[in-house]
């Protein structure tokens, strides 16, 4: 009897427990003073204001192992893409930005690819499904995109050959809106570099 008197009691405790973190979870989404953060998905889409400060820089390990630096790349116009191989836009974008990449890196455009909260085995995988040939650096801790202001995934940063931010674009693109985003950056990166 003592027996099922102290089972009873264990199973009354972990239902209080539970019932309790339930309320606590409930209680905090009614608060509003409360930020929102929309893990996986941006509820605002299209072009949005920087979120990075001017002149950002990063130094990751990209899935070969190689250091990537941001800044290594001035002289060249650069699509940095923040992403997760978990991410369904992400996914629906991916073999968009694979295409777009082969088609304008004759054009000197540059593509870095920013994993985010993610794992190296599945980011091999995604970049090997999608034949994605341009550099993937891994921000597996989120520092990078803490630093860049990212909220969700996808996030897009354009930038100029001069290292400046030319815009950012929230959400997945389809090849239309993608490339009208790449002709207007390289369009903008020549009137930046006459003056």
């Amino acid at each position: 009897m003592k027996e099922f008197i102290k089972k009873n009691i264990f199973q009354i405790i972990i239902v209080l427990v539970f019932f309790s973190i339930f309320i606590i979870l409930i209680l905090g989404s009614l608060n509003t003073s409360t930020p929102k953060i929309n893990m996986g998905v941006n509820t605002q889409r299209g072009e949005v204001s920087i979120s990075a400060p001017e002149n950002s820089d990063f130094i990751l390990k990209n899935i070969d192992g190689n250091e990537l630096q941001l800044s290594k790349y001035l002289g060249r116009p650069v699509v940095l893409d923040f992403w997760s191989s978990w991410c369904g836009p992400c996914i629906q974008e991916a073999q968009i930005l694979s295409d777009a990449y082969i088609e304008w890196s004759s054009e000197g455009v540059e593509f870095i690819g920013i994993a985010i909260w993610d794992n190296e085995q599945n980011i091999k995988a995604f970049k090997d499904k999608y034949n994605i040939q341009y550099n993937i650096a891994m921000d597996n801790s989120g520092r990078t995109a803490v630093d860049f202001g990212i909220v969700a995934v996808p996030e897009k940063f354009f930038i100029y050959s001069d290292g400046s931010f030319a815009f950012k674009i929230n959400g997945p693109n389809n090849k239309d809106s993608l490339d009208g985003y790449i002709v207007r950056l390289l369009n903008e990166d020549k009137k930046t570099n006459e003056h």
